[in-house]
């Protein structure tokens, strides 16, 4: 998958769990986990790895990360695992664009491994959509 960055300008991660209250966020989401150093650079680069696959219409996105830098955030991925879509978006105003992914692919699913494993239950209310 095309990001705006390269996995080793990237200090922290945040995983989040995408929330309807768009709020000012571009990808608004409650705080699962937050990430640093060689895991942050490890996540990264899952969506680095991510190969491209047709998009489908849903975006009703579960999950995201915010990738931050040593002078604040770099970009912000939202993933829907269902329509196989991606929204990366830059802050300030810069880029945001759509870009499909395979879900199924060993970094697909790592990533959502990944992501699942810190979307506990009893954290918060847990997402209720299929296929997710």
């Amino acid at each position: 998958m095309l990001l705006p960055l390269t996995p080793a300008d990237v200090r922290r991660v945040e995983l989040r769990r995408v929330s309807t209250d768009r709020g000012g966020d571009v990808v608004p989401g409650d705080l699962l986990a937050s990430v640093t150093g060689a895991d942050a650079v490890a996540l990264v680069q899952l969506v680095a790895d991510l190969p491209d696959d047709g998009m489908m219409r849903c975006f009703n996105p579960v999950y995201a990360l915010e990738a931050h830098g040593a002078a604040g955030l770099l970009a912000e991925v939202a993933f829907c695992f269902r329509c196989h879509n991606a929204l990366v978006a830059v802050p300030g105003g810069g880029r945001r664009e759509l870009f499909g992914f395979d879900p199924g692919s060993a970094a697909g699913q790592a990533l959502l491994a990944r992501f699942k494993a810190v979307d506990r239950p009893g954290s918060q209310q847990a997402p209720d959509r299929p296929g997710n």
